[in-house]
């Protein structure tokens, strides 16, 4: 891997020169992108890090890349190794699911139900941040970096599933309710979307990955961790399991993936992790996610609403997209598709 030096930004907000081994960022400079609306080309100014609000006339006769869409171009490079491994997990998860679908409890040949289930949720996570480090570009973290998110990250989702099931089961219990009961399925939005972002915005107030991609990969990994151990506690009971839980385990990341993106990057800008913006994310995930259990969990309009978990999922994700894609550096802009390419400020004119 090449190594560069780059220009990173420290809490007291001085520059500081930090040698990397990570795929170096572009110079800061101007670069072209997207009209607001997607009607022209402009350039917009870049620090070295993130995109500023700067923005003005490109030179003319300025065009992107025209985007060849691919049918199944997730599946080009490392993606059918994920594909396979996911479908392998599950469909032996599934197999072994169907031995005794409304058993309260795995038994017998059963018990390898949860490490399957396990092993595909996991890798359906790592397929998600692989799909979104050919946007973002992960790989722009130094690998160091990188390991240090990934176990704050984890401890932070592992964190966050103990505070959010102690909240859901604990509240309930405490009234002398049933936890079970599919009104408290409220509870869930507030609960865990609170419990997955604690850690990481406890570690920007300590002045810890400020930098908006560092910040949106610390929350997308305590997010994948959340969902990783979820899936495995569900699956230990097959007449609570299904063969998509796995996949829709990814909603914990599309989720709470979009209230990083939008928390992080504007931080960055005013200064403090408590914005309004940030704080207006979080409120849209929670109703999100309460609402997708509360009907989840009520049994009597799984036929009616079964579809309601795709529809949160196909919303939030494309919420996420609509931020996150101002986190693609200038040097991707021209290989991703037209609609994560980060556009120029509104307001913004070729003149």
């Amino acid at each position: 891997m090449p190594t560069s030096t780059t220009l990173s930004s420290a809490a007291d907000g001085h520059l500081t020169e930090t040698r990397t081994d990570a795929v170096p960022l572009p110079s800061p400079g101007r670069y072209p992108v997207p009209g607001h609306h997607h009607k022209q080309v402009l350039e917009r100014a870049w620090d070295g890090d993130v995109w500023l609000a700067e923005s003005g006339p490109a030179p003319a006769g300025t065009r992107l890349p025209h985007h060849k869409r691919h049918l199944f171009g997730f599946l080009r490079g490392q993606g059918w190794k994920f594909t396979l491994a996911v479908l392998l997990c599950v469909g032996i998860a599934a197999a072994l699911w169907g031995t005794d679908r409304h058993a309260h409890v795995v038994s017998g040949i059963q018990v390898l139900m949860p490490v399957f289930s396990l092993g595909g949720t996991a890798i359906a996570m790592l397929a998600l941040l692989y799909f979104l480090n050919h946007r973002v570009g992960f790989d722009r973290i130094a690998r160091s970096r990188r390991k240090e998110i990934a176990i704050w990250g984890v401890a932070s989702g592992v964190i966050g599933f103990g505070l959010a099931f102690g909240v859901e089961v604990g509240l309930p219990t405490l009234v002398g309710s049933n936890f079970k009961d599919h009104g408290w399925g409220a509870l869930a939005g507030p609960a865990e979307e609170t419990g997955k972002l604690l850690i990481p915005v406890i570690l920007w107030v300590r002045g810890r990955y400020r930098l908006p991609r560092e910040g949106y990969l610390l929350v997308l990994v305590s997010a994948c961790t959340f969902g990783v151990i979820e899936g495995f506690e569900y699956a230990f009971g097959p007449d609570n399991w299904t063969p998509i839980r796995p996949f829709f385990e990814m909603l914990h990341p599309i989720i709470t993936g979009f209230v990083a993106a939008v928390a992080w990057q504007a931080a960055w800008r005013r200064h403090t992790i408590f914005t309004a913006a940030g704080i207006g994310a979080w409120a849209i995930a929670m109703l999100a996610h309460s609402t997708n259990d509360f009907i989840v969990l009520d049994k009597s309009q799984v036929k009616l609403l079964s579809g309601i978990s795709l529809v949160v999922f196909v919303v939030m994700y494309l919420l996420q997209k609509h931020t996150a894609r101002q986190l693609v550096p200038p040097d991707k802009v021209g290989e991703v598709s037209p609609r994560w390419r980060p556009v120029a400020p509104r307001g913004s004119s070729a003149g």
